[in-house]
């Protein structure tokens, strides 16, 4: 099977494309810079072309600026923008216009689709789209931007992907600093309900979606049991052995990174009904056995505990 991936150099990218690799499938790279390796091919979004795709049987759209790397300026919020729409509409139009189409094209949304803050709501695939916050805005536009793939036949799916927990990249690195100073903390109310998966979850759900013909539309990559963000503190602290009594609040947050911090840790309680219906079962369902995961093999200092 032939796979091209725009995004690979991310932390889901680079899991993916190693799964893939693995499993003895054709993996292309679709780089902005020049190419460094045999399996890069280096492509400008702004001048789609659709012989890249040609023949394909999976695209994959991972791609889009980091959300905590920067703080949330009006130049960042562009760019966030752009990248995420752009590369979307640019492979979806490419897809659409291919000699040989691709078989399927999955494309990189988030949960941030469904709102800021929901609250208690469970929110599955068939729930309402936010009508409040930056995030929700470009993620409904970043969706919106595949049409062109969709309306030529092409099979599509929207990964609306919860938080990703993994020591090599995203949130959970940023939080073990001071749980090993024991001053581990629990962020905002603590009420807030963190739809979460695992790296391993991640690239198995995607895959899955990609080897399925039966699947189309939006899929939440989301563990089937979501947890308030205290559950997830506690989880964190009990997998380290580090206290965390602390609590942070959300106007500490702002000014720490900004915008983006009430925008990521807003509630919201999503449940993977369409992932669960089409076959696909999780390894990693609960908050304890999934950060233990995604701190095994990383040596963030385990007690004997919870690495059995």
């Amino acid at each position: 099977m032939r796979v091209l991936i725009a995004g690979s150099s991310g932390l889901i990218g680079g899991a993916l494309s190693s799964a893939y690799h693995q499993d003895g499938h054709d993996v292309v790279r679709l780089v902005r810079r020049p190419t460094q390796n045999p399996d890069e091919v280096r492509w400008d979004p702004a001048k789609p072309d659709p012989r890249l795709l040609d023949g394909a049987d999976v695209v994959i759209n991972l791609a889009g600026a980091p959300l905590g790397d920067r703080r949330w300026n009006a130049g960042y919020r562009d760019l966030i923008a752009a990248s995420r729409i752009g590369t979307a509409s640019a492979l979806a139009t490419m897809a659409a216009r291919a000699a040989r189409p691709p078989a399927v094209l999955l494309s990189m949304s988030g949960i941030r689709y469904y709102g800021v803050d929901r609250g208690d709501e469970e929110l599955t695939e068939s729930s309402a789209a936010g009508s409040d916050g930056f995030l929700p805005l470009v993620t409904s536009r970043w969706e919106a931007a595949t049409g062109p793939a969709a309306d030529a036949g092409v099979r599509v799916c929207h990964l609306r992907t919860a938080l990703v927990l993994s020591a090599a990249g995203g949130l959970v690195p940023r939080l073990l600093t001071p749980f090993r100073f024991g001053v581990g903390a629990t962020l905002g109310s603590g009420r807030a309900y963190w739809s979460f998966l695992t790296l391993h979850d991640t690239v198995a759900a995607i895959q899955f979606l990609g080897e399925s013909p039966q699947c189309e539309g939006p899929y939440n990559l989301s563990a089937p049991i979501p947890v308030r963000a205290k559950e997830f503190t506690k989880a964190l602290a009990s997998a380290v052995g580090r206290p965390a009594r602390l609590r942070l609040p959300v106007w500490a947050l702002r000014i720490g990174v900004g915008q983006m911090g009430p925008e990521v840790l807003g509630s919201l309680r999503v449940l993977p009904e369409r992932l669960l219906a089409a076959g696909f079962r999780f390894r990693d369902n609960d908050i304890e056995t999934a950060v233990r995961q995604a701190l095994a093999g990383h040596g963030h200092g385990l007690t004997r505990s919870s690495s059995m």
